[in-house]
């Protein structure tokens, strides 16, 4: 069995599970070494009516959760400002997510997940790109520059 700090890395069995794996997020998840986790912790001293304190833990980095693959998927464009009003709808939803204002951090987010589902059918972006295989080649030539068999210059 491995500890919650060990690194499991996972292959693809498919096409389909490189895909996941490529356009998957991991803010927010556990994928991250614990020593991280512990740096983005914040701990507060809680005492109850008879005088115990109570030290409670709460993970920053389980905050960032909210970036999804979706994000990643989206079909923004800069010519009419979409980009910038996505990331700013996106920076607000993480500042008001920090400060626990939960009813506009999810209004904000909403707002931006409206711009990213749309953008990736746009022109059926999506859909063609997950249904198109690209290859590219590159050719390099290895071996050395043939010579005369007894050292000398280039054969010809």
């Amino acid at each position: 069995m491995t500890e919650e700090n060990d690194q499991v890395r996972f292959l693809p069995q498919s096409d389909l599970d490189l895909n996941l794996m490529l356009t998957d997020s991991v803010w927010g998840r556990k994928e991250v070494s614990g020593e991280l986790k512990d740096k983005l912790a914040r701990y507060y001293t809680e005492t109850d009516t008879e005088g115990n304190e109570t030290i409670t833990k709460r993970s920053l980095w389980g905050l960032l959760g909210f970036f999804t693959r979706d994000m990643r998927l989206g079909n923004l464009a800069e010519f009419n400002n979409e980009l910038n009003r996505c990331r700013f709808m996106i920076d607000l939803a993480n500042d008001l997510l920090n400060v626990d204002m939960i009813e506009p951090f999810l209004i904000s987010l909403s707002r931006s997940a409206t711009m990213l589902e749309t953008s990736q059918s746009k022109g059926g972006f999506l859909r063609r790109q997950m249904n198109t295989l690209t290859t590219n080649t590159t050719q390099q030539n290895l071996e050395p520059p043939k010579k005369k068999f007894f050292g000398g210059g280039r054969k010809e």
